[in-house]
């Protein structure tokens, strides 16, 4: 190389992958935000789950009327998959090694995909980066600001210890080995900002962008910010069935990962027995109900987890496990 000239390395390719279902208020605003992005090379990947209202012709709209520099994918799957099987899709579909989500009614500021491309290479690499967001209403106007780290903890240890991860899933981003290795989520999943991160800390780690990248928005439609806590039975099932996949989730990654098995189970058995006879108690009777916690008393589950479940499914005086929210 000549004296005085540098070698430039180009730019790595980086996905988008813009998921969506029922969101035709928003989703056109949602995806001219990914197409108004900054970096280069860049590829968009627009997955609708099956919608049954307008968000897929939107989406198809935005990408014929596009004339700049960003490849474009459209995807929709021909029934509603639901929320995991649809990240599942997108990131099937999408072919860099980093792939950045949003949801359909979020925004994402222009200088978003840059700046998380930086962080996940510098200054070493890392499998996941998750920026601050701000929030805004179903009108677009700014609302106060999320109190929470985007997301918490940041250890391998801590994560065990507490029987989750917490991180706001619109702003993350994750390297696509957390599914060419560890395979897609499960069904039950709606909660992949709690599977991916637990991947991500099995492998080279998570760092935080310390500010806001996109603008969650805050509607009676979102899973958890601004909608009534479960009252139906049927959502309640929903929601166990969701941490006793990603409980099982958990446990397989962590065999895949190549740790020791026994070590998982040391810290972590409690609470997988727990959640699994939970979900597991939502499809049977009562009595059914009482035989499982008997079951799982005498298979080691403590005594105040056998009795949550009796309060729970043959009583049914308790709201069902707790869990964070994102």
């Amino acid at each position: 190389m000549a004296l005085g000239v540098s070698k430039v390395t180009a730019a790595p390719l980086v996905s988008i992958i813009v998921v969506a279902y029922r969101q035709e208020r928003y989703i056109r605003a949602a995806v001219r935000s990914a197409l108004a992005q900054t970096y280069t090379p860049l590829e968009i990947v627009l997955s609708d789950d099956g919608s049954p209202d307008r968000t897929f012709e939107i989406m198809q709209e935005e990408a014929a009327a596009y004339r700049g520099p960003h490849k474009v994918i459209l995807n929709r799957n021909p029934t509603n998959l639901g929320v995991a099987e649809n990240y599942n899709r997108a990131a099937s579909l999408a072919s860099a090694d980093l792939i950045v989500v949003q949801d359909g009614d979020d925004i994402s500021r222009p200088d978003r995909t840059a700046k998380l491309a930086r962080a996940a290479q510098e200054p070493t690499p890392v499998d996941m980066v998750c920026s601050r967001f701000s929030m805004i209403d179903d009108a677009g106007q700014a609302l106060p600001e999320w109190p929470l780290p985007p997301v918490a903890p940041l250890t391998l240890e801590d994560a065990l210890r507490q029987g989750s991860i917490s991180a706001a899933g619109c702003a993350c981003a994750y390297s696509r080995s957390l599914w060419t290795k560890y395979g897609p989520m499960e069904r039950d999943v709606y909660q992949e900002d709690v599977v991916l991160p637990f991947r991500a800390l099995l492998e080279r780690g998570i760092r935080v962008v310390d500010e806001p990248l996109v603008e969650y928005r805050v509607h009676d439609g979102n899973l958890f910010v601004g909608r009534p806590p479960p009252r139906s039975r049927e959502d309640r099932r929903r929601r166990a069935r969701n941490w006793a996949a990603i409980s099982h989730d958990w446990r397989r990654s962590w065999t895949l990962s190549g740790r020791e098995p026994a070590a998982f189970e040391r810290q972590f058995r409690q609470l997988l027995k727990h959640r699994e006879y939970d979900a597991e108690c939502y499809d049977r009777s009562r009595a059914y109900a009482l035989l499982t916690a008997l079951r799982g008393l005498a298979e080691g589950l403590t005594l105040r987890n056998s009795a949550g479940l009796i309060r729970r499914h043959v009583l049914r005086l308790a709201q069902p496990l707790r869990e964070k929210t994102r």
